[in-house]
C-alpha cells in the first residue's frame, strides 16, 4: 500500500487543524455577533419606550443629550414659517 511521507502527512494534518481552528473561531465570533445584535435590539426597544414615556410627560419635545435641555420639536408636517 502506498503512503504519503511523514512530512507530507504532518503538513496535511497541520493544514486541516488550522482550518478547523479557524472555523471554530468564526463560529465563536458569530455567536458573539448574535448576542450583540439581540442586546442592541433590546436597547432600541428600551429607548423607544423611554422616548414614549418622555413624550407622555413633556409632549413632542427634543432633548439635548448633553445638557438635558428640552425644546419644542419642530413639526415636520406643519412647519411654522
Amino acid at each position: 500500500m502506498k503512503k504519503v511521507t511523514d512530512k507530507e502527512l504532518e503538513m496535511l494534518q497541520s493544514l486541516v487543524k488550522a482550518i478547523n481552528e479557524g472555523q471554530a473561531t468564526i463560529g465563536g465570533i458569530e455567536m458573539q455577533k448574535h448576542g450583540l445584535i439581540a442586546e442592541v435590539d433590546g436597547l432600541i426597544k428600551q429607548l423607544k419606550q423611554t422616548q414614549a414615556d418622555l413624550e407622555n410627560e413633556y409632549g413632542n419635545v427634543t432633548v439635548n443629550l448633553t445638557t438635558g435641555e428640552i425644546t419644542e420639536a419642530e413639526d415636520a408636517d406643519n412647519p411654522e414659517d
